[in-house]
């Protein structure tokens, strides 16, 4: 009996993911920060003109659909480009799938702590041992430009057919209620510690 524990508790703990936080290395601090701005960028710039070209060829209507269907595959195709997996992440998020993880959420915190205290870092960094691996998260702070506030400003102020475009994609949407400057989330760009 005292042998089949072992066994079952070697199982578990084999089938387990495990993942620990771990100190960033401050020699590598600065390349992570280089390659998570480049990589983090990329998807930026192009999330932002697959946008654009939206909204001047359908309006609104349009650039909806990006966010809804195409965002996740500019997401898929940067990450093929550079070899780093990558998310943008916010507490207020609109699609579920974007909803942080505990790491995440730390880094979430960390902006919205300096925010308060009148900073704004320009970015964040954690190292975690994911099963015996170390990878560097870099985050990169987002803030709302007045372009934004079209769909995720004050719900009373939307035009009421996109807003209501918006809550048939998205019906737990949490993505409103932003002011032009506020913190909008976090670009997270995740590099294995072997490419720094």
């Amino acid at each position: 009996m005292k042998r089949l524990s072992v066994v079952a508790m070697v199982g578990l703990l084999l089938g387990c993911s495990q993942v620990q936080k771990v100190e960033v290395p401050k020699e590598k601090e600065q390349k992570i920060a280089q390659v998570g701005e480049e990589a983090s960028m990329k998807l930026l710039k192009g999330l932002r003109m697959e946008l654009m070209n939206a909204m001047q060829k359908g309006g609104l209507d349009e650039a909806v659909t990006v966010c809804n269907k195409k965002a996740m595959e500019i997401t898929s195709q940067v990450e093929k480009e550079t070899g780093y997996s990558m998310k943008r992440t916010t507490f207020k998020y609109r699609n579920p799938s974007n909803a942080p993880d505990k790491y995440e959420a730390e880094a979430l915190k960390y902006f919205e702590e300096s925010i308060k205290q009148g900073k704004m870092p320009s970015y964040y960094i954690q190292a975690l041992n994911e099963n015996g691996k170390v990878v560097y998260r870099y985050y990169k702070p987002l803030k709302v430009e007045g372009v934004c506030l079209t769909c995720h400003g004050d719900p009373n102020l939307m035009d009421k057919k996109l807003l209501e475009k918006i809550k048939t994609l998205y019906p737990n949407d949490k993505a409103v209620g932003y002011k032009e400057g506020d913190f909008r989330g976090v670009v997270r760009v995740t590099i294995p510690a072997d490419k720094i």
